[in-house]
């Protein structure tokens, strides 16, 4: 079974847009798909996703857009992903996502969940070899 994730390193926060209490970051991402993204052999491209932290708080210095991730995490309660985060995603709880620029400080945004949607259509597609 393929599942998809997305890796932080290598993608692009484009924009951050207030709604309501929510935040939401417009995104070009590098999405993995295989039995386990990002460790094991698959495929990779390039795809635009909205990431929504609900009631979210931003710790943050100006960016400016668009802006390239060195990588970063999210904690979702007591769950922890390093750099590859589950796509799609929809979870309720206390949340903390990590953005790493590669041009400025750190970028944390907490909340009380997050919703990760791929949007369009994907881009050309590249075999992955895996990590191991």
């Amino acid at each position: 079974m393929t599942k998809r994730g997305i890796e932080l390193h290598d993608s692009t926060l484009d924009s951050i847009e207030e709604d309501g209490d929510d935040l939401i970051l417009g995104c070009t991402v590098y999405v993995h798909e295989s039995a386990d993204p990002g460790v094991a052999a698959g495929e990779g491209w390039f795809q635009e996703a909205l990431i929504r932290v609900k009631d979210g708080e931003a710790d943050r210095d100006e960016l400016e857009f668009p802006c390239l991730l060195e990588g970063g995490g999210l904690v979702l309660d007591d769950e922890k992903f390093d750099d590859i985060v589950p796509c799609p995603l929809e979870r309720e709880g206390e949340t903390a996502l990590l953005l790493v620029p590669a041009e400025s400080s750190e970028l944390l945004i907490r909340g009380s969940g997050i919703e990760i949607e791929l949007l369009g259509e994907p881009g050309q597609s590249e075999p992955f070899a895996g990590s191991k």
